[in-house]
């Protein structure tokens, strides 16, 4: 049976991703730099040390990587303060699971600065009675860390978890992990053989608590 759900926060629960693609062309532009959408895609779900690999991987490392990302940061953060929204069904479903009485978590691979910002901006922060960060672990997800150690903070093992994600990275961290991964994609759809390690694709978080419950 299920005891905890914990979920990832960009792309999931809060509408980061759109903001963040819109962010990094921005940025990127005012430097005079092409940034792709394939590139950006490779950085959803995971940590700013991966993000920073991948460009300098592509641009290779020095300034225009490190610009690049830094101008992303400062976008980001101002565009949070007017433009962040909820995903359809995120509030309604924290509240249904809390009333239900799961306990509610959070395991992001942003900092914590940045991840306090978004949630308190939309309204979602003291909903969740457990937090990992990015900090939190050596290794980002796709590693299973960051759900291993989410489990722990919340007390439960991993097969009593149920963890709520929108990317393949996230979704694989948490299926290595051993806890039941419900998944809604965002904006890069799930390879099949992630679908094939969740219980549930779904549309919106509106069906996530219901989907919840039938997990006995």
């Amino acid at each position: 049976m299920i005891k905890a759900v914990i979920f990832d926060m960009d792309g999931t629960p809060v509408d980061t991703e759109r903001l963040d693609m819109r962010a990094w062309k921005v940025g990127a532009a005012e430097l005079g730099i092409e940034i792709d959408d394939a590139l950006i895609h490779q950085f959803i779900g995971r940590s700013n040390a991966d993000v920073k690999g991948i460009l300098e991987a592509h641009y290779g490392k020095g300034e225009t990587a490190d610009a690049i990302f830094a101008r992303n940061v400062e976008l980001h953060s101002e565009m949070a303060k007017t433009d962040l929204e909820l995903k359809a069904g995120a509030a309604e479903c924290l509240d249904e699971l809390l009333a239900a009485g799961y306990h509610v978590g959070l395991a992001t691979s942003s900092r914590r600065v940045a991840a306090e910002r978004n949630l308190k901006t939309v309204g979602l922060f003291d909903k969740f009675e457990t937090v990992t960060f990015g900090e939190d672990v050596a290794c980002g997800k796709p590693d299973p860390e960051m759900y291993l150690l989410a489990c722990e903070r919340a007390g439960f093992a991993p097969e009593e978890c149920a963890v709520v994600e929108d990317s393949r990275n996230g979704c694989v961290s948490g299926i290595t992990a051993g806890c039941h991964v419900f998944a809604v994609p965002d904006i890069v759809p799930l390879p099949q053989d992630v679908v094939d390690g969740c219980e549930v694709v779904l549309d919106t978080l509106f069906d996530l608590t219901a989907a919840v419950k039938a997990v006995c």
